[in-house]
């Protein structure tokens, strides 16, 4: 089920984000403009907050702590003389999820399940995480009203990512010193992520929102769940 109000805040923080971002860029313009690296295509950081659509309640995510981000170089294709191009590349992203409730995630070689967490063992729970790290090929289809890549631009696509890492986290506090419990496995996570994206925004910065087709955990092996996020994208150069 999606969560309106989540979806609200996370645009209002990256609203406030981008407004601060493009003020920054436009005063730093002339400073570097020579030193940008003369390299065709774009290096791109993704930052935005991830969400579960259709979790169950035991599985809600904190806002805050469910960030992620993606950096990746994408190559242009110039399509004709038009202002539209093809873009792609490789990338890798990291995602988080962070949950509310006191649970984590636990794993049988068939079945992943959602158990609270004992509050003798961790009397003073801070945070739960699962953390996913993917390999990512993106394409998309781009938009630019001015050449060089600049002024305001648009554009659709999709990634197709591979899974290379995933691992929870449980942080609390015992006898007034902060511990971590780290757990690596692979939670019957799907080893395949594919979903599309739009983009739009000026002068390297874009407002961005993905959706995952692929379901987080491999069909009949989890909570059946996908992955959705706003975020913010920047163009290092």
């Amino acid at each position: 089920m999606l969560h309106y109000k989540n979806i609200l805040g996370g645009v209002f923080a990256l609203l406030f984000f981008i407004t601060t971002s493009v003020q920054a860029q436009e005063t730093s313009t002339t400073t570097f403009e020579g030193a940008q690296p003369d390299l065709p295509g774009m290096l791109l950081l993704d930052f935005g907050f991830n969400f579960l659509n259709n979790a169950p309640d035991s599985l809600n995510t904190r806002m805050w702590g469910s960030r992620g981000f993606n950096v990746y170089y994408l190559y242009p294709i110039p399509i004709g003389e038009s202002k539209f191009s093809l873009h792609t590349g490789l990338g890798l992203g990291f995602v988080n999820y962070s949950f509310e409730r006191g649970v984590t995630l636990s794993d049988t070689q068939d079945s992943t399940r959602i158990i609270a967490l004992d509050n003798a063992v961790y009397p003073s729970l801070q945070k739960t995480q699962l953390t996913t790290h993917y390999l990512d090929i993106p394409l998309e289809v781009r938009f630019f009203a001015k050449e060089n890549y600049r002024g305001f631009t648009a554009a659709v696509g999709g990634r197709v990512g591979r899974l290379i890492n995933s691992f929870t986290k449980i942080k609390y506090e015992d006898n007034g010193t902060n511990e971590q419990d780290k757990f690596k496995r692979r939670y019957n996570l799907n080893p395949w992520r594919y979903g599309a994206y739009a983009k739009v925004g000026f002068r390297g910065i874009t407002l961005t929102g993905q959706y995952m087709f692929s379901e987080l955990f491999t069909s009949g092996e989890g909570p059946q769940v996908n992955n959705y996020k706003i975020g913010v994208t920047i163009g290092l150069f």
